[in-house]
């Protein structure tokens, strides 16, 4: 090893840290969603913080966030996933007709967090089997799929009624355990269990190398195309997940499930901190992200403001957030 490798190498664990702690910029999401909190109190009157409005946010946040946390890991490798919206739908169609057949649900659970798995690993391995920008292959899928889903439902509505012949199940996904939504449970169980891949097993190093310094990532012998693989089928996996998690809570499946929660998704991973060029980011910054988001929608329908004005505050907010990055990356480097 050469004494060029070894410098990129010094440079490269200083980079991976300061990647993984990235408090500055954690500070200043957490800020954010702290003024957030305050402004619509006073805006809503109290109202968007009672108990019951309290559990649809947070609802809200789980089913974005848990997709979120997946898209924003694939974010740090140096890839990006559009069509996490139609994995999360494909996984919601096939959990909805199961039920419906009477299949047992947590085998169609199984069966749909599978398929997620293959669906985000065949966008992995068109990406690095055919070194094709991630953007352009998963812009394509993203049609593909929801036009897969198309041509299953043919645009018909699917219901079921789980919540009676398996109560339990329905509890497990979309119940409350005392005054704590279960599907926020599960949020924090993905956060954790991503937090201590990224920060405290050698994927997690990986991951970060492969994003932010390909050339001295290979230099030490990491498997990039594994690396990416694997992130692709954790967001794939994930993005099943959540959109089984959302089919089961409103008891019906609908072929436009899921349109949109890519953008919003690596919209959360940039207010978190992300940087798109890969190698920076958090998984803690993008729960934060997804908080602002949630609350800047719910709370601007409940301040009277109106559902129009939501992409106009949003758009500016994600330009101000990466305005800020960008002046943090700049003096740090």
């Amino acid at each position: 090893m050469n004494d060029r490798t070894t410098k990129n190498i010094g440079n490269l664990n200083n980079k991976s840290i300061a990647s993984r702690i990235g408090a500055i910029r954690e500070i200043i999401i957490f800020g954010l969603t702290v003024g957030l909190f305050i402004i619509f109190y006073f805006t809503t009157r109290g109202i968007m913080f009672a108990p019951a409005t309290l559990r649809i946010i947070f609802v809200a946040v789980a089913e974005l966030g848990l997709v979120a946390i997946g898209i924003t890991m694939l974010i740090i490798a140096g890839e990006f996933d559009l069509s996490v919206g139609s994995i999360s739908a494909m996984g919601a169609l096939l959990a909805a007709r199961f039920y419906q057949m009477g299949v047992n649900p947590f085998l169609a659970l199984g069966i749909s967090l599978i398929a997620g798995i293959a669906l985000g690993g065949f966008n992995g391995f068109i990406t690095v089997r055919f070194k094709l920008p991630s953007f352009i292959i998963t812009l394509a899928t993203m049609i593909g799929y929801r036009g897969l889903i198309y041509v299953i439902t043919e645009g018909v509505p699917i219901g079921f009624r789980v919540i009676d012949t398996h109560p339990g199940f329905h509890r497990l996904l979309t119940g409350m355990l005392t005054v704590i939504p279960i599907p926020l449970i599960w949020l924090v169980v993905g956060t954790v269990i991503l937090i201590l891949l990224l920060n405290f097993r050698r994927f997690g190093n990986h991951v970060y190398a492969v994003g932010g310094h390909k050339e001295t990532a290979r230099a030490m012998g990491i498997n990039i195309n594994k690396t990416k693989m694997i992130c692709f089928m954790i967001l794939g996996m994930l993005s099943s997940f959540a959109g089984v998690m959302r089919v089961t809570r409103i008891r019906s499946f609908h072929s436009l499930q899921g349109e949109g929660i890519a953008l919003l998704a690596i919209a959360a991973a940039v207010i978190g901190g992300t940087l798109l060029q890969g190698g920076v980011g958090t998984i803690l910054g993008a729960v934060l992200g997804t908080i602002v988001i949630v609350l800047i929608e719910y709370g601007l329908i409940m301040s009277g403001v109106g559902a129009y004005m939501y992409n106009l505050v949003l758009g500016a907010v994600i330009i101000i957030v990466v305005i800020l990055n960008n002046v943090i990356e700049q003096r740090r480097t």
